[in-house]
Parts: C-alpha cells; structure tokens; sequence
C-alpha cells in the first residue's frame, strides 16, 4: 500500500489546465490542503498526491488534460492521483478507466478539497497524518494572485459545455472576496486579477446587476498595497458606461480587457446562442477604447463553426481589423459531446478550419506586432512577477498595465514595479534595454 513515512508531512502537486479560473480554484485548494498539514511538493523526492485540474473546453484541451494524467500515473507511480475540473465532470468513466488514477472529483468538490478526499479511503490516511499538530495556514504566494469572482454560466451557447461542467451562476461572497484580497497582498500581490466563467455577471443570481461589479471593484481599491486590478474576462454587453467610466478613471485598474468575439458574422452568432449581435459587440468595444485612454484588448474567435460561410468568416476578419485586437486566441471549432452544435449540418471541412484560422493568426500577428512597436523605446511601467538566472545573468520579466511581458536584465526585484526603456521585440512580449527606475517596492 502506498503511504508516508511516520512523521513527516506529505507532499502535493498540482497540474493546472485551462483557464484563469482553474488557476485560481487551484491556489485556493493548495491553500485548504497545506492548511491541513500538506506541503507543497518541490520537483525533489516524489509527491504523495497529485492534482491534476482539467479542462475540456475544446478537443485539444481535452486531449491535454488525458495526456497529463497519464504523465502524472507514469512520473509519480506512488503517489495518489486526483483528478478534478471540467473534463472529470463531463467524462468521468473515462478519466477512472486510465491506469494510475485513484479519485475522479467535481467541480463542485474544489470548495472543500479536504473535506472530500479526508472522507475517500484512498486519501483519508493520508490527510489524517497530515492533520497532525499542524495549525498554521500558509497561503500561495504570487505577486498576480487570481480572485475567483463568480463560477457558473447561464447562456447555453450551442457550442460550449460549460454550463454543464461548471453548473448554474453563483458568485462569491463580497465580504469573503475582499477578505482574501487583503490576504494576498499580505503575502506579497501586487495585481489582482477578477476572475470567473461570466464575471459580468456577479451577483446576477441573487438579482444584482453591474453596480455589484463596481461596488467591489471599489471595495478593492481600498486595500493598501494593492497597485492594480485586472479584468480576466467580460461579455461586451457588461461594459457599461459605469463600469467603462471606472476604469478610464483609476489609474490603479489595468488598461487591459478581454473581450470575447467568437464570430463577426451575425448569422453564425445566433447559430451560437451568443447573447450580442455585432453591432452592440463594435459599439461598447468603440466607447471602450474612445474613454480609456492606451486600452490594449484581446479577444477569442472560433473558426469552422457549422455553417460559417466564407463571406462570414471575411466578416469576422473585418471586425478584427475594425477593432485592432493586442491579442487574438484563435480556436478551430470541435464539437463537444450533448451540445446543440454537435448535431448542426453544414460542417465545415477540417482543410478549410485550417486555412481560415491561419489566416486569421497571421492578421492577429499582423497588429499585435504594430501594437507592440508602439511600446518599444518609451518607458513601460513593469510589475516584476520572475527573476532568474540566465546564462548567468539575472533576468527579471513581468507585465505592463496593458499586459505586455517584458524581459530586462536586474535582481532584487521581484514584486517591485519598476520602469523600463523597451529595445526589441519578441514573439511573445517585449525585451528591456534598461531599467530606467524603480517606482516602488
């Protein structure tokens, strides 16, 4: 029986998939278990459980998710195998059938992540050693620390299988969420970021509207020590005047936001079930970026989707060039099991989803490129998130407001926000020539 030597204190790791806000539920699950006596496992010896947080969101993401199970089973062979998240909800049996895995959990389970395997005899001895003589609550420490707003989705877009792996709208308490914001920045973050599978949608389900949005964001804004918030994502619709108005007033909220598109064409968009026709979609993007001043945005678009024309997808294509998106997530549309689109007609061929997403990307290149001309030789306002060394020199890198990663050489830095002369270009960000100053520590 695999176990842990008596008297010592066993060791966890995570393998996180997916989005901003798997992330964030798996900090607050480390958090839960090191609370009961765990500790973080350190690429050294081996670990005695293993977490691994999926996402099925597309083939590819699923397809990611069964290839580091069965990494986990191969690199960890005595060490309990947990899998949770989205593809755990929607493929259960599947998951369980694969070799080295011990526990398929919900989503639902990661809010009491002890409680649930404390209560599994494949974990339970394992926490109940755990547990022992320990009292003290570590918390993850980042310098960007995600806030899980809200989880939950009410739009039953015909593509997407969240609702049925994430379930209905619920948004955290506010009181709870600005108790740990103040947390983490106690811990060492600078930058929050909100995040949440409909985060326009806060308190939605206990009939609240936007305001609730600004009500927090403004509760935030009070912490000391807090330099920045960030959006991770939001439906054009949720961008109201207030909210807009809020952010081109603070400078302290990032000139940064996220906007999903999926497709240009109005027709395809019905097709989807998605809550926006393209012009609201172009209008609140305009009064976006017309008040806040230096507003970078990204978006994700899905391509082939069953029905899409080429006349539809040359409209999406104008819309991107129309709205001058910093960064496109470009997906090939894959059908997901017990969604309405799975069984549309009019599929469109693998080839042509290939050519069009190709020439989608190399358009998002195309002005990503150009907006990342603009930062080089002016000063850019750096939160410094990593140091290391690198053919022996110590490297520092981190984020701008407007989410730009820029590598400069420097040590001693890390969660400072510091100023930096950008020199060149990298195909993912930007590289320093210099560090002009440090702003604060």
């Amino acid at each position: 029986m695999r176990g842990v030597a008596v008297g010592t204190s066993p060791k966890v790791a995570f393998t996180t998939l997916g989005c901003r806000l798997n992330q964030a539920e798996s900090d607050q699950m480390a958090e839960e278990l090191y609370g009961h006596g765990l500790r973080p496992w350190e690429a050294q010896g081996s670990p005695d459980v293993v977490v691994i947080n999926t996402c099925t969101v597309t083939r590819e993401a699923t397809k990611a998710s069964r290839m580091a199970i069965r990494r986990a089973a191969r690199d960890h062979p005595g060490a309990r195998l947990v899998v949770i998240g989205c593809y755990a909800v929607s493929d259960p049996d599947e998951i369980a059938a694969i070799d080295g895995v011990d526990l398929v959990l919900d989503n639902n389970d990661k809010e009491r992540i002890a409680d649930v395997l404390g209560d599994r005899a494949e974990t339970a001895p394992l926490l109940q050693l755990g547990m022992r003589g320990r009292t003290a609550i570590p918390t993850v420490e980042r310098v960007r620390a995600n806030l899980k707003v809200q989880t939950g989705c009410d739009e039953f877009c015909t593509f997407c299988i969240i609702p049925k792996t994430r379930g209905p709208l619920r948004s955290m308490d506010e009181d709870s969420l600005v108790a740990e914001a103040r947390a983490r920045v106690a811990t060492g973050a600078r930058e929050i970021v909100l995040t949440g599978v409909h985060l326009g949608k806060y308190t939605y389900d206990s009939g609240g509207d936007e305001r609730s949005l600004i009500r927090l964001f403004s509760r935030l804004l009070d912490i000391d020590g807090l330099w920045r918030i960030r959006l991770s994502s939001i439906l054009s619709r949720h961008l109201t005047d207030e909210v807009i108005d809020l952010i081109a007033k603070e400078p302290r909220m990032c000139r940064y936001l996220h906007v999903p598109l999926q497709s240009g064409d109005d027709e395809v968009l019905r097709a989807m079930n998605r809550p926006y026709d393209i012009e609201e979609y172009v209008d609140s993007m305009e009064r976006a970026k017309a008040a806040i001043p230096g507003l970078a945005t990204a978006t994700d678009i899905i391509v082939g989707f069953p029905g899409e024309s080429e006349e539809a997808f040359e409209r999406t294509l104008d819309v991107v060039g129309r709205i001058r998106y910093s960064k496109l997530h470009v997906f090939r549309y894959s059908a997901r099991p017990d969604t309405p689109a799975a069984g549309m007609d009019d599929v469109v061929p693998p080839h042509v989803k290939k050519e069009r997403s190709k020439r989608l990307i190399e358009l998002g290149n195309q002005i990503r490129r150009g907006f990342l001309e603009d930062h080089l030789h002016h000063p850019l306002e750096v939160l410094v998130e990593d140091e290391r060394s690198i053919d022996g020199n110590a490297v520092c890198s981190g984020q701008t407001g407007d989410y730009v990663r820029v590598w400069f050489e420097g040590e001693g830095l890390l969660g400072s926000e510091v100023r930096v002369r950008g020199r060149e270009i990298r195909s993912d960000g930007i590289r320093g020539a210099e560090m002009l100053e440090v702003i604060r520590r």
